[in-house]
């Protein structure tokens, strides 16, 4: 009996030891899978990017640069744009540089010439909350070349290139004085073909100058 009261008390303590042996052994492996964020480099947040020409670069003054577009008057020849972009996987960083008129589509829409975005006097305060509302929406950006004002800019310089041929025809067969870079035509008729010539060079030589080779696509939704 005595040995039998011994035996069941070993089984009870070594089950016991079996227990809190394990219970440890857990407790460690649940102990080694936490992270501690304090001591973890998280990864920072992801910079803003823009496709250009289809491709995907970063760039960390995005905001500010929509923000400076959509205030400017983009419409004008003498707009010039510098971006500094990153390409997303060498990191390789360099500048686009853009003179020139740009077309600026929001969301599929086009963005009028005349806007809330660019018109101050008459939008105010009003305009920069309704900017800085688009600006915290953009999803993405794209500028591309826009194919219409490719086309359209190698249409207007054959008709250019067809004016001037007509005008220099036209002063071969002509009496022509210069004085103090004004010209004189002998004969009326002759002077307003010439005149004609020119009003129509001047308006589609306009047109160039104002033609958009680049486009803008600000997504927000």
């Amino acid at each position: 009996m005595r040995f039998f009261l011994i035996y069941i008390i070993r089984f009870f303590f070594t089950a016991l030891v079996l227990i809190l042996i394990s219970f440890d052994c857990l407790y460690s492996q649940e102990e080694g899978s936490k992270i501690d964020l304090k001591n973890v480099n998280v990864a920072t947040k992801r910079l803003p990017t823009i496709f250009l020409f289809g491709e995907e670069y970063t760039t960390r003054d995005r905001d500010e640069l929509l923000r400076a577009i959509l205030k400017s008057q983009f419409y004008r020849p003498d707009l010039e744009i510098v971006i500094n972009l990153q390409e997303f996987i060498s990191k390789r960083s360099f500048n686009f540089r853009h003179k020139g008129p740009v077309d600026i589509t929001i969301d599929g829409k086009r963005l009028r010439n005349q806007n809330k975005y660019n018109t101050a006097s008459l939008y105010g305060q009003g305009g920069d909350s309704q900017l800085l509302k688009l600006i915290n929406k953009v999803k993405n950006v794209r500028i591309d070349s826009s194919l219409n004002g490719v086309l359209e800019r190698r249409i207007l310089k054959k008709e250019i290139k067809s004016i001037n041929d007509q005008i220099a025809k036209l002063l071969e067969n002509t009496k022509v004085e210069i004085e103090n870079d004004t010209v004189f035509v002998a004969e009326k008729s002759q002077e307003k073909a010439l005149k004609k010539f020119y009003r129509i060079k001047n308006k589609q030589e306009k047109k160039l100058n104002d033609t958009k080779l680049i486009e803008i696509n600000i997504i927000s939704n």
